[in-house]
């Protein structure tokens, strides 16, 4: 990674979720909630699912009522200590986690809006890396947003870097990356259910 800990955008934006993490677990705690659910249904029974940057554990929960294992992974020390109460939580930042998990380990790849913070060429990265985690016909959600301005964005609760994927580009890049797209939801984020080809 080329940006220092004092300037990575990533590091800074995912510290700032440390000034108020149990505000943000209560904020967050329905957004979305039929997606998990959705995913967990999709997939195998006792499925093996990775949850990339799992914030303070709602998903695990919800993945492991379901019968499956999750196995979550965050860089912030407050999220990574609350998601623990959920289940198996890895401290580590998910631009390297081709080197933290081995291939073809995981049944489904969880990534709801954890890959906002990272630029472009990190984001395309990393889905290739999440395809080699993936066994073959293993299925991936991933959120992104879809509208706003690329860059600092100063919110109540912190300074945050966001990229934005306007029109089909994250699509594209999900297919680059080598999956095949079976859903897309379009709002202000945009949702891709996709299965490793």
């Amino acid at each position: 990674m080329s940006d220092s800990p004092d300037n990575d955008p990533v590091i800074i934006s995912v510290a700032a979720y440390s000034e108020e993490p149990v505000a943000y677990e209560k904020k967050y705690s329905t957004h979305l909630l039929d997606r998990p659910g959705r995913f967990a249904s999709l997939i195998s029974p006792k499925s093996r699912i990775l949850d990339v940057g799992c914030g303070p554990g709602r998903d695990i929960q919800i993945f492991a009522e379901a019968g499956h294992t999750p196995i979550g992974i965050d860089l912030n020390p407050s999220f990574i200590q609350m998601a623990r109460r959920h289940g198996e939580v890895i401290a580590g930042d998910i631009r390297d986690i081709g080197s933290i998990f081995t291939p073809l380990s995981f049944d489904g790849v969880w990534a709801q809006a954890s890959l906002v913070h990272l630029k472009k060429a990190e984001v395309e990265k990393l889905l290739s890396d999440l395809r080699d985690l993936l066994k073959p016909n293993g299925h991936i959600y991933a959120c992104v947003r879809a509208t706003g301005e690329t860059g600092w964005l100063d919110e109540s609760d912190g300074r945050r870097w966001y990229t934005t994927w306007p029109d089909d580009s994250f699509e594209e890049a999900m297919t680059s990356a080598g999956f095949q797209i079976i859903d897309v939801t379009r709002g202000p984020y945009v949702e891709v259910w996709a299965i490793k080809v």
